[in-house]
């Protein structure tokens, strides 16, 4: 059963009643201030919500049916929507709302992120928000300014004590997945992409004897070549590419069409083959004058041989971008696919 208590209230009024808990007391330290504020808050809006045991004011519950979370797994897969005490919305990964707020930028990513909990990796506050979530769940709930901490503390006081803002938030979490071990999570949902888009039979390859992390796949018809003669390994030649998440969604491309389609296509860059220059050991493949590249296109492009050859490389994040990502078009842990293609000048 759906319950959803959430009320509308207006930024002018939180402000003034904020601005009034606050004249109450001026030597009061931050982490008073934003208890009372809190509390006064909760007393206008929310009267008849109190806080559960880890302190968090639930305000909407849909309960999930899937896997529950709990501490011992590192890694959640969710959406999230972080509003503030006024209304205003902060942060979003749900398309359909940032197309509503004129916030939706097409090629930057969209729906649920994989996201490290604990310790120095995730909010006190969104970790405890987390508890007793299932998968498939959705909770929304105000989070107190000093639960707004990667620290952890053992006793309440001393998270108000550490406090050093009065900036309390509401979150919005879609849980959507759970994983104890992101390596092998991204290592089977590949698997999982190359069977579906191949066919049976691929199995994961290596860049070279010192690359062992991750999962590497490099996929070419190679038919039309068999005979010919492999381009020299210090030869510098000419590459089309295209970078997508396993989405489909485009990163990153060097063929104007490919941009203008995906939404990323910037005046300012110019579109058409890049120059690389090939070398016996891949750490020494150059895309134009940097060798500053991910090790997974480092190792597409190390594998390419012939002239026309065209090529899909695809790898884990630890080949990739990581527990980070890369900006708004990346997430963490995201596994990614480069089709490759060497053309003549």
């Amino acid at each position: 059963m759906k319950t959803n208590i959430y009320k509308n209230f207006t930024l002018a009024a939180v402000v003034c009643l904020l601005a009034a808990g606050c004249a109450k007391d001026s030597s009061m330290k931050t982490g008073e201030k934003a208890q009372e504020y809190l509390k006064l808050f909760i007393e206008k809006y929310y009267p008849y919500v109190t806080p559960n045991e880890y302190g968090l004011y639930v305000l909407e519950e849909t309960p999930g049916t899937g896997s529950a979370w709990t501490e011992s797994v590192p890694y959640v897969y969710a959406r999230t929507t972080i509003r503030d005490l006024g209304g205003t919305i902060t942060s979003t990964t749900e398309e359909p709302l940032a197309q509503q707020l004129g916030t939706y930028v097409k090629g930057n990513y969209y729906g649920p992120k994989y996201q490290q909990t604990g310790k120095e990796q995730s909010y006190v506050g969104l970790d405890n928000l987390l508890k007793g979530m299932r998968v498939g769940g959705t909770r929304k709930a105000i989070i107190p300014s000093w639960q707004l901490t990667t620290s952890r503390y053992s006793t309440s006081k001393e998270y108000i004590d550490a406090c050093t803002s009065d900036a309390h938030m509401e979150y919005t979490v879609t849980l959507e997945g759970i994983s104890s071990d992101m390596a092998a999570t991204e290592k089977d949902s590949l698997a999982k992409y190359v069977l579906h888009n191949y066919g049976p039979g691929l199995s994961p390859t290596t860049i070279a004897s010192d690359v062992t992390e991750g999962a590497f796949y490099f996929i070419s018809d190679s038919t039309a070549f068999i005979g010919k003669p492999y381009f020299p390994s210090d030869t510098t030649l000419k590459l089309n590419y295209t970078g997508r998440l396993l989405n489909g969604q485009v990163f990153d491309t060097t063929i104007e069409r490919v941009a203008k389609d995906a939404g990323i296509y910037s005046t300012s860059k110019t579109y058409g083959p890049v120059s690389v220059t090939f070398a016996s050991k891949y750490t020494e493949v150059k895309m134009g004058e940097s060798s500053s590249l991910i090790t997974g296109f480092k190792g597409g492009l190390y594998k390419l041989r012939w002239i026309g050859q065209k090529a899909d490389a695809l790898f884990t994040s630890e080949l990739g971008y990581t527990a980070t990502g890369s900006g708004q078009t990346i997430p963490p842990y995201s596994p990614l696919l480069f089709e490759l293609e060497v053309v003549k000048e």
